[in-house]
């Protein structure tokens, strides 16, 4: 029996407090002021506009506050010469369509001249109404909050934009979590955003790097090609089976499947990530109930000719080497038309020693992957875009186990499962592959009143695994083989259609209207076969060399059809309420059509070949959400919303009968605040839900037969809190604190078992988590900057499941990554970054194997490198 995962209590405290002094005294930083001579002798040349901003603010020792997406894109004169800094502001956005001035602070604000002009903030935001096209420019009036605050993961806040050269930059996020492009401190919801520009400074390319950083958000990684994400505990185990609770998307279109939550794509050239806390079902549906994470891609630009490349090496305490990179290209193709191209490679030794085989670093990685994208603007009025997306990753499982010695002997000495060790056995290196090809098309028109917009998308997954069954059939001897003589795995292709309808507003009403259509074919086949000198399965069913246990195919086709719409009416220019509503026709069916072997007779499942099995439901969820911006530094919300996740059915075997379980549904309340103070110097965000949670989806165990099926059977509720402060303490330096406290208590006995009772806390996600950050940006003259950034997270222990055997504590765990570096005014960067510097070993989850076998998935131990970029 593995004992309680419990990590040393007072470590924690220790190591938060080790955070705080690298922070205070390895970055440093000097009093904030910005400096304005009264003339500058100058030598810019013609390069990109914001290059030469940058130029200018580092002569003023000033920061910059623009839309780095826009000027980016724009060509700046060359200035040689005496001026004044509003002379040479002014020379540099000649011509450019955007203004600036030096405000009080000695902060250098440019806008687009449209933009200034009209100084209305609530009639700015509402004229911009494509979404992705236009990227940064849509900046509100007063729309960047004139600090220079930078936070890593600031729960909805905002993310930083370093500059290349000189000062540093900051503008507030626009995200499209609505739907429409709204800054996040006026979008009311829990959001949490990201840049592009933090995750290669920190060189993190898998979403597990980093989505444990965000308030009330759970993630890790069980293997290759299998994230998973918990937002807000709703959840009911480790293990989460079935359909997920959150789902993905690659900017409009969803990439998670109907059973993962996160497929680990490699976030390579991504202009942001965003995290939607909270049921997003009337405009994302399928499986938000808890949340949705969104990537945002950089797109092809018609105004200039772009690119970069990025490699790194580093090297990880108990494994080997590592390297990776990716280059990307954005080549105008005439006024009207763009491409841009993106390339990636990551070979990773790995950090498990398979003992039985004598083989180390089993889980080593092989990632390769690209993305093509094309951009057609043929008037202002009519984008269209095309992506294509193509990963493959083969890699080996990131598993310890329980050890035997000699492994093969059923009688020999028990090592209990122990992360901290890497050590697994296994007749065979357990290893898993995943093959991903997208194509995405977005037809969007802006007429004068609404913009439509009409998404389709193909997905196409394959994928396999070798893996080693024999604990699971209580065999000790030999190999109970799993994709080994023929390919265990299988092929998912999904469908997608959408067509929305978004009004441009400038009045008192604005809606959303749309429609959705989602075919997923889900094929899978296993292959097991017994290779050894004979055993007997679950010690009373003899088995010889070569026998076919499992040899199975099914189909597995499901779909969801849907009509959803928001209607928002602003009361006043500061009060407005929103009511949204999705009905969805939701099926899922599967087929056996091949069932050959022995344990398929043994358990009937032989004996449904050919049979369908199905399920259809109708599902509404609602949305009611009233916000209200009390002056220009704050801005309040009260949401209630629903949720769902699919139902299905249990199969029959020989001890259970066919039976179906519903969607279990959900309604969160949540009340929040979102504040800007000391003239932008301290930004404070909190949220207060609660998530009443019924006919939850459990696996439960029958007393009598000992069957397992998934029942609704129970219901839960969740109160919690989340919060973020984020601050300027210097000209240079920043540091946000974030994190989250929740109590979720089932409400009733889950039937069959000890565990799962009334009161008990809800296994799957960690009740307290907290992130501390900082990032450091200073000047060192001759156009080079000092960089840096520290993220430290805790999270709480969790408990991994309701069932009885399983029913234990996973320690709690830190994580802290930093990374130091030095920026070229010229586009290049190095910098040495340390991921998992208390080399923490994380018990993920743990899944058992018969009546003491276990394994248990972890993370990767201390990593340690050098990351080299260019950008031109």
């Amino acid at each position: 029996m593995l004992p309680v995962l419990y990590s040393e209590q007072a470590a924690w405290p220790r190591r938060a407090l080790l955070a705080l002094i690298i922070v205070a005294f390895v970055l440093g930083g000097q009093p904030a002021g910005a400096r304005e001579p009264a003339r500058l002798v100058l030598d810019i040349p013609a390069q990109r506009l914001d290059r030469s901003l940058r130029a200018l603010a580092e002569a003023l020792d000033a920061q910059t506050l623009f839309p780095f997406d826009a000027l980016s894109a724009l060509d700046g004169p060359a200035l040689a010469g005496s001026y004044t800094p509003g002379e040479a502001l002014a020379a540099l956005l000649t011509g450019s369509g955007y203004t600036g001035r030096i405000n009080a602070d000695g902060v250098i604000v440019v806008q687009p001249v449209a933009a200034a002009a009209r100084g209305e903030r609530e009639k700015n935001m509402k004229d911009v109404t494509h979404e992705e096209h236009t990227g940064s420019d849509a900046a509100r009036a007063g729309g960047f909050l004139l600090t220079a605050l930078a936070t890593f993961f600031s729960g909805g806040l905002l993310a930083q934009e370093n500059g290349e050269d000189g000062a540093r930059l900051l503008e507030e996020v626009i995200v499209t979590a609505t739907r429409r492009q709204s800054g996040v401190q006026e979008t009311a919801l829990s959001i949490s955003a990201l840049s592009g520009e933090a995750l290669d400074d920190n060189v993190y390319t898998n979403a597990a790097q980093f989505l444990d950083a965000v308030p009330g958000v759970t993630a890790f990684n069980t293997g290759p090609a299998d994230n998973r994400v918990i937002i807000r505990n709703i959840a009911t185990s480790t293990q989460e089976t079935g359909a997920p609770t959150t789902a993905a998307y690659l900017n409009d279109f969803v990439i998670s499947g109907v059973t993962s939550s996160a497929p680990p794509l490699r976030l390579v050239d991504i202009d942001r990530v965003e995290v939607l806390k909270g049921p997003q079902g009337t405009l994302f549906g399928r499986s938000a109930m808890g949340g949705i994470i969104r990537y945002i891609a950089n797109m092809p630009d018609t105004t200039a000719l772009t690119g970069g490349i990025n490699g790194y090496l580093s090297q990880t305490e108990d494994g080997g080497d590592n390297a990776g990179g990716y280059g990307y290209i954005n080549l105008p193709l005439g006024d009207t038309l763009a491409l841009r191209a993106v390339g990636y490679s990551y070979q990773h030794d790995g950090y498990i020693d398979n003992v039985e085989l004598g083989e180390d670093d089993i889980n080593e990685e092989d990632t390769v992957g690209g993305r093509l994208a094309l951009r057609w603007t043929p008037s202002e009025a009519f984008t269209a875009d095309v992506l294509y997306l193509y990963q493959e990753i083969d890699a080996g499982n990131n598993w310890t186990t329980t050890i035997r010695t000699p492994a093969s002997d059923p009688a020999g000495a028990i090592t209990p499962a122990d992360p901290a060790s890497r050590r697994a056995i296994g007749a065979v290196v357990q290893e898993s592959s995943s093959d991903y090809e997208i194509l995405n098309l977005d037809l969007e028109y802006r007429f004068d009143s609404f913009t439509a917009k009409l998404l389709a998308t193909r997905t196409e997954e394959e994928w396999g695994f070798v893996f080693d069954q024999r604990e699971f059939v209580a065999i000790t001897n030999g190999c109970v083989c799993d994709g080994v003589a023929q390919p265990s795995g299988g092929t998912i292709d999904t469908d997608l259609l959408e067509l929305r309808l978004v009004s441009t507003g400038g009045g008192r009403l604005d809606w959303i209207a749309g429609a959705y259509y989602e075919d997923v074919q889900d094929e899978g086949y296993q292959n097991i076969v017994y290779l050894g000198s004979g055993d007997a399965v679950f010690g009373f069913l003899p088995v010889e060399d070569g026998a076919l246990a499992i040899d199975s195919e099914a189909e597995r086709p499901s779909s969801e059809r849907a009509v959803y719409g928001e209607l928002g009416w602003a009361f006043t220019d500061a009060t407005r309420l929103t009511v949204g509503y999705r009905r969805s026709d939701v099926e899922f069916a599967t087929t056996f059509t091949k069932t050959d072997g022995f344990f398929l007779e043994f358990d009937g499942t032989a004996a449904i070949r050919g049979i369908e099995f199905a399920t259809q439901e109708d599902v509404d969820t609602y949305k009611v959400s009233l916000e209200h911006a009390f002056n220009e530094d704050l801005f309040g919300y009260v949401t209630a919303a629903s949720g769902y996740r699919r139902g299905g059915f249990n199969q029959p075997t020989a001890i259970a009968p066919f039976s179906t379980y519903d969607s279990d549904t959900l309604w969160s309340y949540e009340l929040g605040l979102k504040s800007t103070w000391l003239d932008g110097r301290l930004v404070a965000n909190a949220a207060l839900f609660f998530i009443d949670w019924d006919d939850i989806q459990l696996v439960v165990q029958d007393p009598v037969t000992f069957a397992r099926t998934t029942q609704n059977a129970g219901a839960a509720e969740i109160p919690g809190f989340e919060f973020s402060v984020a601050a300027m303490l210097t000209q240079h330096l920043d540091i946000s604190v974030a994190g989250s406290v929740t109590r979720p208590e089932l409400q009733e006995d889950v039937p069959g078992g000890v565990s799962g009772k009334e009161g008990d806390t809800l296994p799957g996600a960690a009740e307290e988590q907290f992130t501390v950050s900082a990032n450091y940006d200073r000047p060192l003259g001759g156009q080079f900057n000092l960089f840096g950034s520290l993220v430290y997270r805790y999270v709480g222990d969790r408990l991994n499941d309701f069932n009885t055997d399983l029913d234990v504590a996973l320690g709690d765990y830190e994580l802290m990554d930093l990374n130091v570096g030095v920026r070229s005014a010229r586009g290049y960067s190095v910098s040495l970054f340390a991921h998992n510097l208390f080399d923490e070993a994380i018990p993920y989850t743990i899944d058992r194997q018969g009546p003491v076998f276990e394994q248990i998935p972890t993370n990767p131990p201390r990593t340690v490198g050098l990351n080299l970029t260019y950008d031109f």
